[in-house]
């Protein structure tokens, strides 16, 4: 059996590889030229339906200055808007346009596409091994990340 080290390092090579060989490849076709954590931030607006800019921030790990440039950038793209609060103006909250929206629908399409050539060449008993182990270690993470964050 192979070293604990030894698969911890072929795990990092081959997650980091597919991360950067990947992302590029399921963002070079798309309508609106947008980064990864443009994408991100998008697909966290879009499961909260609108959301704080204060959340933003906090959910993608920068000061709330950082954040607002980088709303900034959505809203000239146009996939998502900014509004104050009815009733408390310092709050500002985030919403995808339609455009927005679109671009996400888009982004799955490519995704399910992109990926699914990948896995299709993995024989089917394999890959079921392989996607169950992938969620245990998604959901080990996410518990320890959870732990750590008081979330």
């Amino acid at each position: 059996m192979q070293s604990e080290n030894n698969q911890t390092e072929r795990f990092e090579k081959a997650l980091w590889t597919s991360v950067r060989k990947l992302g590029p490849e399921l963002t070079a076709h798309l309508s609106v030229p947008l980064t990864k954590q443009q994408f991100f931030m998008l697909y966290f607006i879009s499961n909260k339906g609108v959301c704080k800019v204060s959340e933003l921030a906090e959910q993608m790990e920068v000061k709330p200055s950082a954040i607002t440039v980088m709303i900034d950038r959505l809203i000239k793209h146009g996939v998502a808007e900014r509004r104050h609060d009815d009733k408390d103006r310092r709050v500002v909250w985030i919403e995808l346009t339609d455009k927005g929206r679109e671009v996400l629908e888009e982004i799955k399409i490519v995704r399910k596409q992109t990926i699914g050539r990948y896995l299709a060449d993995i024989e089917p008993q394999r890959l079921e091994l392989f996607l169950d182990v992938f969620e245990q270690i998604s959901e080990t993470i996410a518990k320890l990340h959870a732990g750590n964050t008081g979330e």
